[in-house]
């Protein structure tokens, strides 16, 4: 016989959320899972990756699976969508999340073939930060990397835009148009949401900043030469001699990963300072004064640029489409535009020392930048209002 309690938790709100890697999930998504357990909804979290940490699983449910984020695996695509059937049957959820491309292709399929089966997820809720590397292009060229995973991507896509029931959420106009051209999005089934946002009571700038120390510039994210690394390291090299300047390297890269730069290289190099994974972003960023991230990844509105300038520091960018919807190019920040590593090493040099050699022109693009955080919808509450409000459990 069923108790008071057991009924209480048959009648409330069920979301599955499925995620690629479990550590992009705490990162960018864990604000809007915690938010949705406070009110009450039943939440369980698919995520490939390395396991999530068991302190930081509170009020919420967790399956690891093993998600290969870098290549078509059929073993674990296979068993992905296994997985994904199998909660979906156990647990009748109201709606599914399904975060990034691969969730997307393998458990999108899954879900609507669930639904069809007996009624669930009445909703599919699908965010996409980015192109990703399948749906980019090859570093100059105008060919796929991926060919073959690019077409079955923009298939499945296709196809699961066909359904009502199926919602889109995008970062920038950029991505949303991209889709909308391949007969993915339109203005009835997709959202464009600015980023993760950040908490600005963690992210804050300084009060007093610091005279006469060396201006600190950092790249802080995946260790990744898509991410502008390489880039970041040259103009390291070539400015190592400044006494007025240190640069800083912080964050981690999957060791299967075929883009990364391995930590043991880093450790070696005397012209950066080589922090590793920082689990406490916000007070390294309140020691900082410029954020670089000379980036040609196909990804959405990057954090660190939010965070960035939630913290009053000024950026310095690629021209890519998210980082243009951070950075003012000339009032928060510089937006340079190159086609290799040597020609952006050459921009960034030539930007900080800009910097270096006009502190007040510092000292007016980082007072900006916080102005600009503040007057967009880039903080963390509006972003997990605007994603419960589309998952319909406001």
């Amino acid at each position: 016989m069923k108790t008071v309690l057991d009924k209480n938790r048959e009648s409330r709100c069920r979301v599955l959320v499925i995620c690629n890697d479990g550590d992009y999930f705490l990162r960018h998504r864990l604000s809007v899972v915690t938010h949705l357990s406070s009110i009450g909804v039943i939440v369980t979290v698919i995520s490939g990756g390395d396991p999530i940490p068991a302190d930081r699983i509170q009020g919420w449910d967790y399956i690891h699976v093993r998600i290969d984020r870098f290549r078509f695996n059929p073993i674990s695509d296979v068993a992905l969508m296994v997985r994904t059937a199998r909660a979906i049957w156990s647990l009748k959820p109201d709606v599914v999340h399904l975060i990034t491309l691969k969730p997307t292709v393998f458990s999108g399929i899954m879900s609507i073939i669930s639904r069809f089966l007996h009624g669930h997820p009445k909703r599919i809720l699908i965010t996409l930060p980015g192109l990703g590397r399948t749906m980019s292009r090859s570093k100059g060229t105008s060919d796929r990397r991926y060919p073959v995973a690019a077409a079955l991507t923009l298939l499945t896509f296709w196809i699961l835009a066909r359904f009502n029931c199926v919602q889109f959420t995008f970062e920038t106009k950029h991505d949303f148009d991209y889709w909308a051209k391949r007969g993915v999005a339109n203005n009835k089934n997709s959202s464009i949401i600015d980023g993760a946002g950040v908490d600005p009571a963690r992210f804050y700038p300084r009060e007093i900043s610091e005279s006469g120390s060396k201006t600190k510039i950092i790249f802080a994210s995946r260790l990744l030469k898509s991410k502008g690394l390489e880039a970041f390291l040259m103009t390291a090299r070539e400015l190592a001699g400044r006494p007025d300047v240190l640069f800083i390297v912080a964050g981690a890269a999957s060791a299967e990963d075929p883009d990364a730069i391995r930590p043991e290289y880093l450790r070696q190099l005397n012209e950066i300072q080589f922090l590793g994974q920082v689990k406490e972003m916000a007070p390294l960023l309140r020691e900082c004064d410029v954020v670089c991230l000379p980036t040609r990844y196909g990804e959405g509105v990057p954090r660190i640029l939010i965070e960035a300038a939630a913290t009053g520091l000024a950026s310095i960018a690629s021209d890519h489409p998210g980082c243009r919807e951070i950075v003012e190019d000339g009032i928060t920040g510089q937006i340079l535009c190159a086609t290799s590593d040597l020609e952006m090493s050459r921009k960034l040099s030539a930007a900080i020392i800009g910097y270096l050699e006009t502190p007040n022109r510092l000292k007016e693009h980082k007072h900006a930048a916080c102005r600009h955080f503040q007057s967009r919808a880039f903080n963390q509450d509006a972003c997990v209002a605007r994603f419960t409000e589309l998952l319909g459990v406001s």
